[in-house]
């Protein structure tokens, strides 16, 4: 006769998982996994905002430090410079002439650039200045950034400035 042996509740339990079984929890496993990335991404977008924040606010600390002390800004002669190397000139330190490293001990750099014009900017005629994350802000919509820059309320951009610098 047949010698294939009767599978019952108990023999069946002893076999292991079906081929459907295994696929569903992979696929479990795959979309969990996608919405703990995509939210991780997000946390590190609104870190780096956070970092850009932070360094405008250092900046505009050293500025009035050096004003304090010399009775002017760091002028730029009406232009700007920006501190990434490809920006603006790509001044580095000497974006803001003279601030480095009495006022503040490096100006920052934009980590991760959205565009190639992407980067910290200053300008100063040395009455006024207006330094700024430009077109570097992740987490927010154009004209809603934190310190949003009010000549630039297309773009995501962030700045600090004197009272007479928020038209530059």
């Amino acid at each position: 006769m047949n010698s294939m042996p009767i599978l019952t509740h108990s023999n069946r339990l002893k076999m292991g998982f079906t081929l459907i079984e295994l696929l569903v929890v992979i696929a479990i496993i795959g979309i969990l996994s996608s919405v703990v990335l995509a939210s991780l991404n997000t946390a590190r977008a609104r870190a780096r905002d956070n970092a850009r924040i932070s360094a405008l606010r250092e900046v505009q600390k050293a500025l009035s430090l050096y004003y304090l002390d010399n009775g002017a800004y760091p002028s730029t002669g009406g232009g700007w410079y920006g501190s990434n190397p490809s920006c603006y000139g790509g001044y580095g330190d000497a974006a803001a002439p003279g601030l480095v490293p009495t006022y503040i001990s490096q100006m920052p750099i934009e980590q991760k650039p959205l565009s190639g014009s992407s980067c910290y900017l200053y300008r100063s005629d040395g009455t006024n200045y207006k330094y700024m994350a430009h077109i570097s802000m992740e987490t927010c919509a154009a004209g809603s950034c934190p310190l949003q820059d009010p000549s630039r309320t297309t773009q995501v951009t962030s700045s600090v400035y004197s009272e007479g610098g928020a038209g530059f």
